[in-house]
């Protein structure tokens, strides 16, 4: 029963980002955005997608740290030593490679399965928590598949909640679903296509639009921040 409800409360969203993307476009860009070291090593781990494995794992390292994900001092969220970090991620090179040029609509039942082993053979947090770090580290291994999922935004607007348990089997089954019930549908939808490539094209006034599911990364946050101003 839960089941179904959380299907349904997807698809509203799928509805409500395809309905108001321009607007929660222009919402997430009038707000503050995020620059500095956040920008500049989000979009060099990106132009790096076909070149050295070394430099982009590292580059990912410092998008993570730049994003917040690591806390000096006692308290607050902490990442792996690097050593362990970059051993992690190689060791799923292989899989990440027969997944590289996949889009949604090609996804098999054999690529789910890669994108879950390399989705669990991760560690770049120390914490318990998997989702928010591994697909921010797969958000810029695999652009085309997997988008950054956080607690603030991604989902509060899914599911109205922060809270999900720290299990790896739930945190892929969780994952798995805000991709295939909301990303996907979003980035399939022609309409939206448009727009978002037009979008991704002005890197100038646009310099977050990265990739498609970037792209609807960046309407949860501005449909989160035109919530705000209404409440």
């Amino acid at each position: 029963m839960a089941e179904r409800w959380i299907d349904r409360e997807l698809e509203s969203r799928v509805e409500d980002i395809l309905k108001e993307a321009d607007l929660y476009h222009k919402k997430y860009y009038e707000s503050e955005t995020f620059s500095g070291p956040s920008l500049h090593f989000h979009r060099r781990s990106l132009a790096v997608q076909d070149g050295s494995w070394a430099e982009k794992v590292e580059l990912i390292y410092a998008v993570l740290a730049s994003w917040g994900m690591h806390r000096m001092g006692a308290k607050g969220s902490k990442m792996q030593r690097y050593d362990i970090f970059e051993n992690s991620v190689l060791s799923v090179k292989a899989d990440i490679e027969k997944l590289r040029h996949k889009v949604p609509s090609d996804l098999s039942q054999i690529d789910w399965d890669l994108l879950e082993g390399v989705f669990k053979g991760i560690r770049v947090m120390a914490s318990g928590t998997t989702i928010v770090g591994n697909s921010k580290v797969l958000a810029h291994i695999l652009p085309k598949l997997v988008a950054p999922i956080d607690r603030e935004y991604t989902l509060n607007y899914l599911f109205g909640n922060k809270m999900f348990q720290n299990d790896i089997e739930r945190e892929w089954r969780l994952m798995r679903k805000i991709l295939s019930d909301f990303y996907y549908p979003v980035a399939c939808d022609g309409i939206f296509q448009q727009m978002a490539k037009r979008w991704m094209a002005d890197e100038a006034r646009f310099p977050w639009d990265t990739s498609i599911l970037k792209v609807i990364d960046n309407l949860v946050i501005g449909a989160a921040r035109k919530k705000n101003e209404a409440d």
